[in-house]
């Protein structure tokens, strides 16, 4: 296919493909005109994108299980590379998925104009990735102002479009509404468990959450429990699991309907809480990561918070349960502390509302989109 007006999108995991799906759906809306091929999921497929490989379900935990899998890696790589050079795209459009497009970025350097949204955080990082990146000659468009402004320091083309999650994160329905929906009393409760959106993570914390909500239950018998799941392949994932705990969790495919019905969140660090943050539900973040992985990250970061809304707040405004701190009992005590304590739920919500604040006016992927189909013009 000749260069044209063809954009070929990589994204990969389901945040990636929420995140390309909306995107894209803006370029079609400014140019009906544009082809958009690309690798991704269900998501980007609805929004427009011809989907040529399925990639939301590909996903590594910290630095080390990219190498246990390196042999899988580097098919991949080659297989998308491929995919790409015979494409012959005017413009390539990079999305999130640090680890897989960065080194595409390598291989494909000065082939096509590439366009990356959602680089990778470096505001966070100790080292010189921001350099690394700059290098790559790559147009970025940042979706926080601190990180725009950690690559432009390093001699990045980079822009400041601001954050999706300020246009996505829309509950369907009030609280009120969600509850009766999900089957749960009016007057319940509700604690949501957000274990994270990949395999390896569910598997890492539910087992957890679901201890958790046991001895919760002990002390509060009229707790219900939430736990969303994007796609029906995580539902699977934690059918099991959940039924065998014989605790009342509802598993519901309504992310944002869920959050936003639950009194507090227990909520995987990462996206989920900052998009908790927009919605202003208080929560509790936690994570584990095998060990080695641990070590790295933690001589890698330059701030001492995981949870996006503390690294925003630069202090922190939600608990911290990681690594050998998350444990059931600590969890369930945390929670139990906060569902007994309004006003400070109320003072997370208030801080909470801060943080959403600096992600951006509404219009993100409006605005990444204009810059994509300006970069289109230049190239074809």
């Amino acid at each position: 296919m000749g260069r044209g007006r063809n954009i070929f999108i990589v994204a990969g995991e389901v945040s990636g493909d929420m995140a390309a799906a909306s995107l894209a759906a803006e370029i079609l809306r400014l140019d009906p005109a544009v082809t958009l091929r690309g690798i991704g999921g269900p998501r980007m497929a609805a929004a427009g994108v011809t989907v040529l490989v399925e990639s939301s379900t590909w996903s590594a935990i910290g630095h080390v299980d990219p190498l246990l899998r390196l042999r899988t890696h580097l098919r991949r790589l080659r297989q998308v590379e491929e995919l790409i050079r015979r494409d012959a795209p005017a413009v390539l459009l990079l999305v999130d998925f640090a680890a897989f497009n960065l080194r595409l970025a390598e291989l494909l350097r000065g082939a096509f104009p590439v366009v990356y949204y959602f680089p990778p955080m470096v505001s966070v990082r100790r080292g010189n990735r921001a350099a690394k990146v700059a290098r790559l000659r790559m147009r970025l468009l940042a979706t926080l102002q601190r990180e725009a402004d950690a690559y432009r320091a390093a001699g990045a083309d980079v822009e400041f479009v601001g954050h999706p999650a300020v246009d996505v994160v829309r509950p369907s329905m009030d609280a009120a509404a969600a509850r009766r929906r999900f089957g749960v009393p009016a007057d319940a409760p509700v604690v949501g468990l957000m274990p994270g959106s990949r395999s390896q993570e569910i598997r890492a914390h539910l087992p957890v959450m679901l201890a958790a909500a046991r001895t919760l239950l002990e002390i509060r018998p009229a707790l219900w429990f939430l736990l969303p799941v994007p796609t029906d392949a995580l539902a699977r994932l934690v059918e099991a699991p959940v039924t065998a705990s014989g605790l009342p969790v509802r598993v519901v495919p309504e992310i944002y309907d869920a959050m936003a019905a639950s009194d507090v969140l227990v909520a995987a660090t990462g996206t989920a809480t900052l998009e908790a943050a927009v919605l202003g539900v208080p929560m509790v973040a936690v994570y584990h990561l095998p060990w080695l992985s641990y070590q790295i990250a933690k001589r890698i970061a330059s701030v001492p918070y995981a949870a996006l809304p503390n690294i925003l707040a630069r202090q922190e405004i939600v608990p911290e349960l990681l690594q050998g701190r998350m444990r059931s009992d600590a969890i369930a005590e945390t929670v139990r502390r906060l569902l007994d304590d309004p006003t400070r739920r109320a003072a997370m919500r208030a801080a909470l509302r801060q943080v959403a604040a600096v992600l951006g006016p509404p219009g993100a992927a409006a605005r990444a989109a204009r810059h994509i189909v300006t970069e289109l013009s230049r190239a074809r």
